[in-house]
């Protein structure tokens, strides 16, 4: 059944790209998990170097895009969930795609990003050697439900295993918590910023701010974002966990680039990152870490990240006519918020458009957009396209921050609104393109008909 499940995924994988009505990146792994269930744990199981698993709220698929690279750079090649499809079927995708059809994975270690709530299922067949949690937000309440639920749910995943190494953010509360349920078998190890430049204004997504032990408000010495930061109950019962991994010297330079430090505590590596965002340090700190978990030097790390780009979607950058054009995903308040505090420190960043739809995998609830600060960029546009299934509630969400609303365009159509907005951008200016998850993915395939980008699944970690 296994060799039978594999060969129809190919076949599948193969026609959906060869007639364009889709990546492979999900329905064969659907098809095939029909087929044989234990198709994941029977291949995995043939990695020499194990599993590594990713989840989080945000960040996921850019961290595992980083440690991809840094372990491509270390020698490893690896099997790899790249177009960030991370539930089962993805996961079963990607496998499929980087085997032999006998079943024989075309790889060294296998690096997955996997989907809070796909966790159970997927640590019982990955059996990792080491899993990494990026942080803990408010995201598709329709389909996750309250953060303490999600938290549960990773806790149970990754509670029974042994000899195992978990990589926990020491900034994000709720994260550090798990530590708590772990049994002694498993390693903990943390990360989390030391930087005395950053703090963020913004009360947005300050998602977890009670003691787990007393429920007492936690005090918050510095936040970088949300409610990642420096924390203590004031009854002494829990507080930010020391860091084993650390980032400090941030320099934000504009949207497009930054630079800071890493280090383990004995050794630093000065970073240069053609990507900004406080997020995005997150993001580089928690592959570093994981890669110092398993064995990788210093240099080694640097090399990568100093030479890394966007996973697709996330900053990914392209050009249109002569314009620079930015495409960045946002799904959640914190996620929206982050984006337009980066884009708020380009005082060049005037040309807009926003993509939202509310399909299943966007989550069916949009309420979030207003929980999110768009104020940052008010009185610094020139205009601002909105576009998608729910533009209209977009538009209002604008309006209701006092937008200037004669520079707000809707037009629903996503392929009509973009091919507009890059018409109204001025040669040699840039264009800002923030998108949920299935307007990212339309746009891009709309550039990869008109041969502007490759699709999504040739692109290489």
């Amino acid at each position: 059944m296994r060799l039978i499940a594999i060969i129809i995924g190919k076949i599948l994988m193969l026609f959906s790209r060869m007639f364009k009505i889709g990546g492979g990146s999900s329905f064969p792994g659907l098809v095939a998990l029909a087929i044989n269930p234990r198709l994941i744990a029977s291949t995995v199981s043939k990695l020499k170097y194990g599993t590594v698993v990713i989840t989080g709220t945000n960040g996921k698929t850019t961290t595992s895009k980083h440690l991809s690279s840094i372990l491509n750079y270390w020698g490893l090649k690896v099997v790899h969930n790249r177009t960030g499809s991370n539930l089962m079927r993805g996961i079963a995708s990607a496998l499929i795609e980087q085997s032999t059809i006998f079943g024989k994975p075309r790889g060294d270690i296998g690096l997955f990003e996997v989907d809070e709530a796909a966790m159970p299922v997927a640590v019982a067949n990955l059996n990792p050697r080491v899993v990494l949690v990026t942080n803990l937000f408010r995201d598709q309440l329709d389909r996750y439900g309250e953060l303490d639920k999600i938290a549960a749910v990773i806790a149970g995943s990754v509670e029974k295993l042994e000899n195992a190494t978990i990589v926990l953010n020491a900034d994000d509360p709720l994260v550090a918590s798990l530590a708590k349920v772990l049994n002694t078998k498993i390693k903990v190890k943390y990360f989390g910023l030391n930087d005395n430049g950053y703090v963020s204004r913004s009360r947005a997504s300050v998602d977890t701010k009670d003691c787990l032990i007393c429920r007492a408000e936690l005090k918050f010495e510095k936040r970088y974002y949300g409610h990642l930061g420096i924390y203590s109950c004031p009854n002494g019962d829990f507080k930010r966990p020391k860091p084993d991994f650390e980032a400090g010297n941030i320099s934000l330079h504009g949207v497009k680039n930054s630079s800071f430090f890493l280090t383990n505590g004995q050794s630093k590596i000065d970073i240069s990152l053609n990507l900004s965002g406080i997020f995005n340090i997150y993001n580089s700190l928690a592959a570093y870490s994981a890669a110092v978990v398993l064995g990788v030097d210093g240099e080694t790390i640097k090399e990568a990240l100093n030479s890394s780009s966007a996973a697709f979607g996330r900053m990914e950058k392209f050009v249109v006519r002569d314009r620079e054009v930015y495409l960045l995903l946002v799904k959640n308040p914190i996620g929206l918020t982050q984006i337009i505090e980066t884009l708020n420190t380009d005082a060049n960043a005037r040309n807009f458009m926003i993509i939202l739809n509310d399909n299943f995998a966007d989550g069916t609830d949009i309420s979030w957009i207003w929980d999110a600060d768009v104020y940052l960029i008010k009185d610094n546009f020139k205009f601002f396209y909105v576009s998608g299934v729910r533009a209209q509630d977009m538009a209002l969400r604008l309006k209701y921050e006092d937008f200037d609303m004669s520079k707000i365009v809707i037009i629903n159509d996503v392929e009509d609104a973009f091919a507009d907005a890059v018409n109204n951008t001025p040669s040699g200016e840039t264009l800002y393109v923030l998108a949920t998850y299935t307007g990212m993915l339309q746009l891009r395939n709309y550039l990869t008909r008109k041969g502007v980008v490759e699709g999504f699944w040739r692109k290489v970690a």
